[in-house]
């Protein structure tokens, strides 16, 4: 017979091949779909709005904090126009902090329903356009009231509470008292007729808070009680080119769009803008007008009323002056500063005793909040209240809001600073904030609107830390600019268009909250965001209050030419396809900035990722005693994340095919060495014949040459399929070990006669008395076939824990990003089934080697069985000849399991050894049942 058929004849070489074949096939198919799915989540998640981010000076480390419009500057118009005529820029969107605007929360004030129905002197002329939609007289509901016709005694208290998230601030607490009761009309004559007023019931006194908070009024709807200035609030500005930032966002920047309708730099005097205003009234408004607002250019002008008061107020006061400008804004939506208003009431009798609890009602800022323009953000009902204010239709709508103009800043707070602590295993490196100075907060204003002074003990400051260094702008004294409000946006919508794993920061009107994790003493806490300060100074913060042109800030900053005011650039480069596609343009487009003499940040390829930043001198005591906050968690950019992920969770599939299949090889090869001991009869016959040992040896290496063959062409065949050097390395590895094995085998067929020497009467010889003697007496006599069983088993059990020291360590090496975590996600089942795969193929080659020598098993079992043994004491001779296999294999299974953990995985390395120790003793059992 030829080679060929011989290797067929053997079945067992047919046997190992064929199964060495298939795990071949299967493991590469199943790691060329995990690098597939590897390389498509990353490609798909790898590159954000922009490619480059320019900046005067970048930060060192691989970590991108989110605030990029931090105020330095250092970029400058004609830089900026430079990198927008590169032939590589598509987009080149600038953005810039501009200022400081603190903003005070107008006239609280808590309305008790008090309505006195239809009166045609009180309503006027406001019914009588029902396409304005008014209530037509006849529909107005009956009068209804939650006071009493005799004036009763209350006590109003009046409170504010902020809170960070994690624990509340009393700011103040003001207590008033007085009676108040239900209004009614009265008629009284006069000149040419009658009139109609409204007076306050007979001993009403009204409740007065100490100054700048009035009194307390009827009108035709209310009992309104003024009450206790609320805190004043401060907000961010930032500058952007509108056009560019649309092109920047896609439709998401569509809010912007009356920015671009924004007039130019020389028509922008506020005077000029005011007049236009009040010259509304004077020349008449139209309903629709009151009720869309004003055309102003092309822009509705929904929020002119505030505007006009507030330049009303600022004309009194001084602060506009000729050089004043009018800035467009575009005003977020919302707030998330937890600012509470409180107001407890209660009904008491003349010795101050409390009668009656009416009730505690309270309002936040919430989504109904406008920075620069809010309407009644802390106006309060009166338990029972219902709002017919609506009965006046579009006309009820006309509300001053807040009329106070904003105080604007020429200095501003810039991103927080930090410091690199330790670097975990999966390159999170942990940071610290540097705390700054003390920022006092919750004051009052030296005086009221009306110019009286106000009581400043009434409520005490409160200090809040800063982690913002105070800088200045450089520019020269300000004339006080007024806010034009053009519209309003969603940081919520912006931050979803933003993406999710692949999120860059815009800089400072999409907002990157911190999450609270551990407390100062490292313990784990449930997540809670903090919230921003008053002063916008603390390490939280949320969107900008408002967006605004680099006109408006020059006008806030006081610039009259060209300054280096651009903080960052975004840059998108004109290169489609996935990050690794794009790579090549992108690298050039940096260049070319870089030669600018600006630094150029690829952004192209990076993920979001949490960092980790523990929070010292947070708070302090009465004592003055300070406090850490504790660890808190912030979404900052890891940069270069994509090329990190890729290579790493690459270099994990090819390590576990590499394993997996040189493990079955060395299997492979074990079974074979044990199998080819068979066969010393048959070299015995051919020696006997007069074949020369090299002859013998030749003759049995034809049949491993016909399994190596195949082992080539699967090799060769997978690798062109995959196209990757990967499988040809690890194919060649194979056949390889292959080939050693079968070499090592060869050398195996010297025959020796095998002579009876057992002697018949030693004493030292161990009676057969139990299943357990009897194994190790098989054993022992046996000892290559034990030993070559043990080797496999031990080689099985090494891989076992190799395959799941790496499967456990694809998280850690897969990185800290979220990207890491998306990736690792897509190949975790295809690298749970490849290491399943060997696991399996594994278990079925020690297997066949262990049926190498079933057939004297099964006749020394049947002699057994001759002698009496039952049927129990049979199984426990097989259960006692796998455990001590085992037991031999169980050093080899774990240290293998360790030393490959040590090397591969060495953070996994300890779970190596446990999978390879449970390997071990699963497959004794396993072996017990199966080779019988």
């Amino acid at each position: 017979m030829n080679a060929v058929q011989r290797f067929i004849r053997s079945r067992v070489l047919l046997l190992t091949a064929a199964i060495l074949i298939a795990a071949m096939c299967l493991s590469v198919i199943v790691q060329s779909q995990s690098q597939a799915a590897l390389s498509r989540t990353v490609d798909e998640n790898s590159r954000g709005l922009y490619d480059v981010l320019v900046q005067a000076k970048a930060p060192s480390g691989a970590m991108l904090q989110p605030e990029i419009a931090n105020g330095t500057g250092g970029i400058t118009f004609e830089q900026l126009e430079a990198i927008r005529k590169l032939s590589g820029t598509s987009v080149a969107a600038p953005i810039s902090l501009v200022s400081r605007v603190t903003q005070n929360l107008e006239a609280p004030r808590l309305d008790a329903m008090d309505y006195l129905g239809y009166n045609a002197g009180l309503a006027g002329t406001a019914t009588a356009d029902q396409a304005a939609g008014a209530t037509a007289p006849a529909q107005w509901p009956a009068a209804e009231s939650v006071l009493s016709d005799q004036a009763k005694k209350y006590r109003l208290t009046a409170s504010a509470v902020s809170s960070d998230g994690v624990s509340e601030q009393t700011l103040f607490k003001s207590t008033a008292e007085g009676t108040l009761g239900k209004a009614k009309l009265v008629e009284e004559q006069a000149a040419g007729g009658s009139s109609i007023r409204i007076a306050a019931p007979s001993g009403e006194t009204g409740i007065k808070f100490p100054a700048p908070a009035g009194g307390s009024e009827h009108n035709l709807f209310n009992l309104s009680v003024s009450l206790p200035l609320a805190p004043e609030v401060t907000e961010s500005v930032v500058a952007v080119d509108p056009a560019a930032e649309r092109a920047l966002l896609g439709s998401a920047g569509d809010f912007l769009a009356p920015l671009e309708k924004a007039p130019p730099a020389d028509a922008r005097n506020a005077g000029a803008v005011g007049r236009y205003l009040e010259g509304l009234f004077t020349n008449g408004i139209g309903l629709d007008q009151l009720k869309e607002g004003p055309d102003f250019l092309g822009v509705k002008l929904k929020y002119w009323a505030p505007l006009m008061t507030q330049y009303q107020q600022a004309k009194r006061t001084g602060q506009l002056t000729a050089e004043s400008q009018a800035i467009p804004l575009v005003v977020r939506s919302g707030t998330s500063l937890d600012l509470k208003y409180n107001v407890k009431i209660e009904e008491i009798d003349d010795t101050g005793k409390v009668v009656k609890d009416v009730g505690t009602v309270s309002r936040s800022l919430g989504q109904d909040y406008l920075p620069f323009v809010s309407k009644d953000p802390f106006v309060l009902s009166w338990p029972g209240s219902t709002d017919h204010t609506s009965l006046l239709g579009a006309t009820g709508n006309f509300n001053q809001g807040l009329y106070t103009p904003a105080q604007w800043s020429t200095d501003f707070a810039a991103a927080p600073k930090y410091t690199d602590g330790k670097t975990a295993s999966n390159g999170a490196v942990d940071k610290a904030a540097v705390p700054g100075e003390w920022v006092t907060v919750n004051r009052l204003p030296e005086k009221s609107a009306n110019g009286a002074p106000v009581d400043q003990t009434q409520r005490e400051p409160v200090d809040e830390r800063s982690y913002r260094e105070n800088l200045e702008t450089g520019g020269k004294k300000v004339a006080a600019p007024l806010a034009m409000v053009y519209g309003t946006f969603d940081p919520s919508a912006v931050s979803k268009a933003a993406g999710d794993v692949n999120r860059l920061p815009l800089g400072g009107y999409d907002p990157t909250p911190f999450s609270l994790v551990k407390d100062p003493e490292g313990k784990d806490v449930s997540a809670a965001e903090l919230k921003p300060s008053l002063s916008a100074t603390g390490l939280a913060s949320q969107s900008a209050g408002a967006i605004t042109d680099y006109y408006g800030l020059a006008a806030a900053r006081g610039y009259t030419q060209n300054a280096s005011v651009i903080d960052a650039v975004r840059v998108r480069a004109d290169a489609p396809g996935s990050w690794k596609e794009a790579q090549p343009e992108v690298e050039k487009l940096a260049a070319e900035i870089r030669s600018m003499g600006l630094e150029a940040t690829i952004v192209a390829g990076s993920a979001r990722e949490d960092a980790s930043i523990f929070v010292p001198g947070y708070s302090k005591d009465d004592a003055g005693k300070e406090s850490a906050l504790g660890t808190v968690q912030q979404s900052w950019v890891r940069q270069n994340a994509a090329e990190a992920v890729t290579g790493s969770l690459s270099g994990t599939n090819v390590t576990l095919l590499f394993l997996t299949l040189c493990g079955a090889a060395l299997l492979t090869g074990a079974s074979t060495v044990s199998y080819i001991r068979k066969r010393r009869s048959e070299a015995g016959t051919l020696r006997a014949m007069g074949w020369t040992q090299r002859r013998i040896r030749s003759w049995v290496l034809e049949e491993f040459g016909v399994g190596a063959v195949l082992l080539a062409v699967a090799g060769v065949v997978l690798s062109l399929v995959s196209w990757s050097v990967a499988t040809a390395l690890v194919s060649v590895s194979v056949l390889v070990l292959y080939a050693a094995a079968a070499f090592f085998a060869a050398q195996q067929l010297r025959h020796r006669d095998v002579i009876d020497q057992e002697p018949q009467h030693d004493e030292r010889l161990i009676p057969v008395d139990s299943p357990l003697t009897f194994a190790n007496r098989q054993l022992g006599t046996n000892k290559f076939n034990t030993l070559s069983l043990a080797v496999a088993v031990g080689v099985f059990g090494a891989a076992v824990g190799g395959l799941i020291a790496l499967l456990i360590d694809i998280p850690r090496a897969a990185g800290a990003s979220a990207l890491s975590g998306l990736a690792a996600a897509s190949v975790a089942l295809p690298s749970i089934l490849l290491a399943l795969s060997g696991v399996v193929v594994g278990l079925v080659l020690t297997l066949v080697t262990g049926r190498f020598e079933l057939n004297a098993k099964r006749q020394y079992l049947g002699i057994l069985e001759a002698m009496g043994w039952n049927p129990d004491m049979l199984r426990q001779v097989r259960l006692f000849e796998n455990a001590l296999v085992g037991t031999v294999a169980l050093p080899l299974g774990v240290l293998g399991a360790l030393g490959i953990g040590l090397l591969l995985a060495p953070y996994a390395a300890l779970w190596a050894g446990v999978a390879g120790l449970v390997a071990v003793l699963c497959w004794i059992p396993i072996a017990t049942k199966v080779v019988q």
